[in-house]
């Protein structure tokens, strides 16, 4: 059964020093950001999943500045902590939806789930963990998927397979219960979303 689509609905509670606090329907979302282009993507890449349904829990974005060593080497990361916190070391509208999507996949898609996606899923050898390759972990792939969904243009995410239409449909379907917020495009183009698959990635401790 698919999920009921929420309209997005969250305030801003305060502004100080950089950092803002957004109230969803279900949450708090503090971010901590130097620009007011950060904020407003931080504010856009909430919205979107608000519009879509997915209830994200409370969580931490922390624009921590373009050295990526902030972000654990790369250009952003999510560690799972008490509060979830995601690092963005790029202002990347895609990369925080990826990451976000780690958030909301950690609280809403159980294991038996998981397994059954990695099933889907082409050239995957397990849902995480270190001793996966980024590339093949059906972690990276559901991200992937949820971000693409939840875009507003449908570009085709390159290196996450099968990435065709209707396989990035039933794939968004089947993690979320819901449809994207775009029919899936007629025209898409492939693209490399700053290259999230391929990237030599350091060893995973404490972050997602």
């Amino acid at each position: 059964m698919k999920k009921q689509r929420t309209l997005a609905a969250f305030a801003l509670v305060s502004l100080l020093s950089g950092e803002i606090t957004m109230t969803t329907t279900a949450s708090e979302v503090v971010v901590s950001a130097d620009t007011s282009e950060q904020r407003a993507l931080a504010e856009w890449a909430v919205e979107r999943y608000e519009t879509a349904g997915l209830v994200l829990p409370s969580l931490n974005i922390e624009f921590v500045g373009p050295d990526q060593i902030a972000c654990g080497g790369v250009p952003a990361r999510t560690y799972f902590e008490e509060t979830p916190t995601v690092k963005m070391c790029w202002n990347n509208e895609f990369m925080l939806l990826h990451e976000l999507a780690h958030v909301w996949v950690e609280q809403n898609v159980p294991p038996t789930d998981r397994d059954s996606f990695t099933a889907m899923r082409d050239d995957v050898r397990g849902w995480a963990g270190t001793e996966v390759p980024w590339s093949e972990r059906a972690s990276e792939h559901a991200a992937n998927i949820i971000a693409w969904g939840l875009q507003e243009k449908p570009y085709l995410i390159s290196r996450t397979y099968p990435n065709d239409k209707d396989s990035l449909l039933e794939a968004f379907e089947f993690l979320t219960g819901s449809e994207p917020l775009h029919d899936g495009g007629r025209d898409m183009r492939a693209v490399d979303p700053a290259s999230l698959v391929d990237r030599p990635r350091p060893p995973l401790e404490s972050g997602r």
